[in-house]
């Protein structure tokens, strides 16, 4: 590896972490960076509902990557979502359709191949001339130490080869473990402990609901979205505690919870034929956390660190809120990074980590309070539902 220094060194190639690289770059062309990422992309990732709203961001990061986006829709890589539809406040199913939500239809994305997109243009950024400087390197972080120099990192490679990196900055993407930010001592302060199962299905059948569902249970709540190949994922929400998470582990298990407790999930999985799927070096269902948590602290203006993304402030998905949140901070973090780095004073001064800290702040403040509501219209009064009134 020729480059081993550069301004900002970013762990975590997902939404956050390329968002903030390719927010620098635009603010800051000959900034340089390092972007650390061991992702698989032909392993399904769970978070596929994108909100329209996330396209001015998009295209603030490139209209290009807004271009793909509206491509890989035509092609069918994604769906568009044009009703959300939940059984929450009553019995009855209620129905509120994309058109008029002003920020506009949202989109049900292959979320691995939409991250593997915003991976090939940063790389392409890096290969482009005046940026060759900034790298896009396929590794495992490993550790981390701060002199007074700036950073030093040691990452592995696939062929197991060890390299060291330094950088003036430290961007912590690495989502919801904050890898590298619990090495610095940083905690995740957890707020529940939502836990998400969730199963991919296929069928040889035409599946004709493109709606966003989601049905609340005693004991948790469920959602399903029809995806792109003739496939639908169904998550199952509830807390590691309740006796369904024990159950739910098991394929056997989750499908009797499903139509035991849903509905209409229910019967489109019965309608169109699903089968959970199988191969592809995973077995379903899995489970993930799912709970609101965020990190204290988020970083640090005199050693140069910053959590963005997952890492730095964690949604329940009901929210909805991951994707978007993840692309606003990562465009945030960049322009503050491009600021820290230029050589006026005034400029520094004007956008710092403590700007970063109360937008923050901000969003996690107003995310709790809409949360609560959200969950209070609920009509059960389950544990699971008692934990959130």
């Amino acid at each position: 590896m020729d480059q081993t220094d550069f301004d900002v060194i970013v762990v975590g190639g997902g939404i956050a972490g390329c968002a903030t690289t390719l927010s620098l770059m635009r603010s800051a062309p000959d900034a340089t960076f390092a972007l650390i990422d061991n992702a698989n992309p032909a392993r399904f990732k769970i978070g596929e509902s994108l909100p329209g709203e996330s396209r001015r961001f998009l295209h603030y990061l490139s209209p290009s990557i807004a271009e793909r986006l509206d491509q890989n829709i035509a092609k069918g890589v994604h769906t568009r979502s044009r009703v959300n539809a939940s059984v929450w406040q009553s019995r009855d199913l209620q129905e509120t359709p994309a058109s008029i939500d002003p920020s506009g239809e949202s989109w049900h994305i292959n979320r691995a191949s939409f991250e593997e997109d915003l991976r090939a243009y940063v790389r392409s950024v890096c290969n482009n001339g005046s940026t060759t400087s900034s790298k896009l390197i396929n590794a495992n972080f490993k550790s981390v130490l701060r002199n007074s120099d700036g950073w030093t990192l040691v990452v592995r490679s696939e062929s197991g080869e060890e390299h060291t990196l330094r950088a003036k900055w430290l961007i912590d993407a690495s989502g919801r473990k904050a890898t590298v930010a619990q090495k610095l001592g940083a905690k995740t302060v957890k707020a529940d402990s939502l836990i998400a199962f969730y199963t991919v299905f296929s069928s040889t059948d035409v599946d004709p609901d493109y709606r966003t569902l989601v049905e609340a249970t005693e004991t948790g709540w469920w959602y399903s979205s029809q995806l792109s190949d003739q496939k639908r994922v169904v998550v199952f929400h509830t807390d590691d505690c309740d006796a369904p998470a024990k159950v739910a582990r098991r394929l056997d298990g989750f499908m009797d919870l499903l139509h035991a407790d849903t509905v209409h999930i229910s019967k489109i999985i019965t309608d169109v034929d699903y089968r959970p799927m199988a191969g592809n070096n995973m077995s379903y269902p899995q489970c993930t956390a799912a709970g609101s948590s965020f990190l204290s602290p988020y970083g640090d203006k005199d050693s140069q660190w910053c959590a963005v993304g997952d890492a730095a402030i964690a949604f329940d998905p009901l929210s909805y809120q991951g994707m978007i949140t993840a692309l606003h901070m990562g465009c945030t973090v960049g322009i503050m990074l491009a600021r820290q780095l230029s050589p006026s004073t005034e400029l520094r001064e004007s956008f710092n980590f403590n700007s970063i800290k109360n937008i923050f702040d901000t969003v996690r403040d107003d995310y709790e309070q809409k949360k609560q509501l959200h969950y209070a219209r609920s009509i059960y009064d389950g544990e699971f539902w008692a934990r959130r009134k």
